[in-house]
């Protein structure tokens, strides 16, 4: 494609994303524009009317802001000061990258022409390969295209259907794929997503078309690397870090969607300040200068405070556990132990995977509206069996409720608390039943990702406090074994019959899953060592304070029947009261059975 301009594409958060004639048959791949059917924030939208993005515009954000970074920090090779020079430091990464690669050929590696093309030269002789003369682009392109696929593994509605895919791999993608999961997850110590391994298998069934102009063995050594080493890792981080490109990207986004101040950061100065740095004779990280500190900070801030009122807003959580119950259990009723002949003739291929590469196919449900429709389809059924008085009868009754709530919103789910401040409140009205239930749990212990004594002890004080052993109270309740199934098995548990509300409902259980800070890794350069976030700035417990003071559960009834109106105070009330009177018969429940 030489010659060949770039595109533009306008885009309301970066003004231009400029698309390079290389990557341009990747954006256009069946792989990416799948994206544009995918939501961002799921069903955000249901708070937050505007936010409407796709999972495409964020992929293309994404990839404009790793060339950003990437370009920030070859700019920083540069020397720093009179007298220091950092081009030894580039020249030998040049060498690991080139020489890594050559060595994957001399030992077998399927390489692509691409690659190969890059990395020919003589024995000996890097600095005559295309990549050593090209390294700023070639690893600009290839930053910019991990960017762009960083997302395609992810199933329709993303992270809140992630689950029900993990759970049911095996019935819907086939057992040699599941194991295929199996194994990557083990080699990756269960740091991995599923979304992430999806796009790996993703990557790898896509067409050499979209990879004629860019080294694909290349990128995917990239895209597939999470260990946060060697040269691989290191660009890897530029995506997948505690500041990186897909963060800064989906805040800017996500803020100019909800109509937040959330994403008013110095993008330039974070992409400016990007350093290389070799830590070891085979290690490299790329982190933030010392002058990105306070843009840095208020990244750290704004993230926080965006999962505390937009991700966690009370109305999105619900919405999103809905679709996630109303799916499971559709699918159960539809490809379970007795499925329901009408139902199972309703379920589409949902093995998004195979279809994906190749742009879908007759009945594959690759994104949101075939998720959608399939729900919608089922209706039907479901309210010829709601009447039943049997085990089907009830399950669909709950199931069309679900659907009512978050397609139409024709029904209101009733939080037992909206906020941190409600949750406090119902301690307070609640306070011997608390006082109770916090008896069947150790204190919580400080968050994990605080590194240094100090930042330890600034928030004992606030983990001693009822909010807190609430939390780890509820933990040991519903989520004894720590599996997401659990909140599942308590939901059904719980009494579907309030005296508050007329006629029966269904309750909602959803953990508030959030890392405010990896301190460990929230680091700084100086000069040529690394500095703790927490030992040159507040902020480190600031942010341990905000992970402390907040639920980490909600806990909503949804009436089988109901109106779309604000639930009352006194609802609200009588339902927290229940829940954790209801929490506390567990709690002995379980005391009980489990003393000899």
């Amino acid at each position: 494609m030489a010659g060949a301009l770039a595109r533009l594409i306008r885009d309301p958060v970066h003004g231009y994303v400029e698309v390079p004639p290389e990557l341009d048959p990747l954006v256009r791949s069946a792989a990416v524009q799948r994206l544009r059917m995918i939501r961002q924030n799921a069903l955000a939208v249901i708070q937050f009317p505007s936010m409407t993005g796709s999972r495409y515009e964020h992929a293309l954000g994404t990839m404009h802001l790793a060339v950003g970074a990437w370009q920030g920090c070859w700019h920083n090779r540069m020397p720093a000061a009179e007298g220091v020079d950092t081009s030894s430091t580039w020249d030998e990464f040049k060498t690991s990258v080139i020489g890594d690669l050559q060595r994957a050929l001399a030992s077998g590696a399927e390489l692509d022409p691409v690659t190969r093309r890059l990395i020919d030269a003589p024995p000996g002789r890097l600095e005559q390969t295309a990549l050593w003369t090209s390294f700023e682009r070639v690893i600009g392109l290839a930053l910019g295209a991990v960017g762009l696929l960083h997302d395609v593994g992810h199933p329709p509605f993303s992270h809140v259907l992630e689950p029900f895919y993990l759970r049911n791999a095996e019935q819907i993608l086939g057992a040699g794929r599941c194991a295929d999961f199996s194994r990557y997850a083990a080699a990756a110590a269960g740091k991995i997503q599923f979304h992430e391994w999806a796009g790996l298998a993703i990557f790898d069934a896509m067409p050499p078309s979209a990879f004629r102009s860019v080294p694909r063995y290349l990128i995917r050594r990239i895209l597939a690397d999470r260990s946060g080493h060697g040269w691989a890792g290191c660009l890897h981080s530029v995506l997948d870090g505690q500041f990186d490109v897909d963060r800064l990207d989906f805040l800017c986004r996500d803020s100019a969607g909800a109509g937040t101040e959330f994403g008013h950061l110095d993008v330039t100065n974070l992409l400016r300040n990007l350093e290389l740095h070799r830590t070891g004779p085979y290690d490299w990280r790329i982190g933030l200068g010392a002058q990105a500190l306070s843009s840095f900070e208020t990244m750290l801030l704004q993230r926080a405070q965006h999962y505390r009122w937009v991700v966690q807003h009370h109305m999105v959580v619900a919405a999103d556990v809905a679709i996630q119950r109303a799916v499971g259990a559709l699918f159960s009723m539809s490809c379970g132990a007795e499925p329901v002949p009408a139902l199972r003739d309703l379920v589409p291929d949902l093995d998004y995977l195979t279809s994906a590469s190749a742009g879908g196919g007759d009945g594959a449900c690759v994104d949101d509206p075939g998720v959608v429709s399939w729900l919608r389809a089922a209706r039907p059924v479901l309210a010829a069996m709601a009447p039943e008085e049997s085990p089907a009868g009830k399950q669909a009754r709950a199931t069309l409720a679900l659907i009512r709530m978050f397609d139409s919103m024709s029904i209101t789910p009733i939080p037992a608390w909206r906020d941190y401040h409600e949750y406090v409140a119902r301690i307070e009205q609640n306070r011997d039943v608390v006082a109770e239930l916090v008896r069947f749990a150790e204190p919580a212990d400080a968050p994990d990702f605080l590194a240094s004594t100090a930042s330890r002890q600034a928030v004992a004080a606030l983990q001693a406090d009822l909010p807190a052993r609430l939390n780890a109270a509820l933990d040991a309740v519903l989520q004894p074994n720590r599996a997401d199934a659990a909140l599942e098995d308590a939901e059904r548990r719980l009494t579907d019959a309030v005296p508050a509300f007329a006629g029966p409902g269904r309750w909602l259980l959803a953990q508030t899953k959030f890392r405010a800070l990896d301190e460990e890794h929230a680091r700084i350069w100086r000069g040529d060592q690394t500095v703790q976030l927490g030992e040159l700035s507040p902020l480190a417990v600031a942010l341990a304070a905000m992970e402390v003071m907040r639920p980490k559960y909600f806990a909503f009834f949804v009436p089988h029947d109901g109106e779309p109106t604000e639930p009352s105070r006194d609802q609200r009330r009588e339902l927290g009261a229940v829940f954790l009177r209801e929490m506390l018969r567990v709690a002995e429940l379980s005391t009980s059975r489990a003393a000899p």
